[in-house]
């Protein structure tokens, strides 16, 4: 684990690095919360917490459009707790961590900027647990997400915004564990709504 958070990191600043030789481009900041499921686990709700931190790259079109990169660490994945005043003493965690690399189109309405595209993520760690302990044995995760992503941002200050954002597998992370995957149904999928702050480093100018 420590391994692969020390590569995301050399990553990132060999990243930022390079965009500041680039003057049309605007780097950022991105940190925050993921609140996150995995539709076909048999469990429901975001109960899975996990951290989002890394950078952004953004371009302004025009007044109202613009295109913005990203590439961050970002932990998913799916929680249950049983309750035993209802004699259920199961318990399941699924560790799910990603890079990930979402390209985005915004379009900013005074304060307010929405944002839509794809995000492409390579799995660089799964784990799972149960009330006995690890689970071995299970279906293998694909090394590869591709993911749709719908968001909303609010500039609080110059530069610095709050961003809320959905986003799920536009195609399996996994088949399901019985095996019974079929066309319409094909398997597991990352289910997640994101919360985060972006700090821009300055503001961009048109093209």
């Amino acid at each position: 684990m420590k391994k692969n958070l020390f590569i995301t990191l050399h990553l990132i600043i060999v990243f930022v690095s390079g965009v500041f030789a680039q003057e049309r481009f605007i780097p950022g900041f991105k940190l925050g919360i993921a609140t996150t499921q995995v539709d076909g686990d048999t469990y429901k709700g975001y109960k899975k917490a996990g951290f989002i931190g890394g950078v952004t790259l953004t371009t302004k079109i025009n007044e109202k459009w613009s295109s913005q990169f990203e590439i961050f660490y970002i932990q998913k994945g799916s929680r249950h707790n049983g309750n035993p005043d209802e004699n259920d003493y199961s318990f399941f965690l699924m560790r799910l961590n990603y890079i990930e690399v979402p390209i985005l189109f915004q379009y900013t309405q005074k304060k307010f900027t929405f944002d839509l595209g794809p995000g492409f993520a390579y799995l660089i760690s799964a784990k799972e647990w149960n009330e006995l302990g690890v689970m071995n044995g299970n279906q293998a995760f694909y090394n590869y997400e591709i993911n749709g992503n719908l968001g909303l941002n609010y500039t609080i200050i110059k530069n610095l915004s709050v961003s809320w954002r959905f986003s799920y597998s536009l195609l399996p992370i996994r088949q399901f564990i019985s095996g019974e995957s079929y066309w319409f149904n094909p398997g597991q999928k990352n289910n997640l709504l994101s919360f985060t702050l972006t700090y821009k480093l300055a503001r961009a100018k048109s093209e």
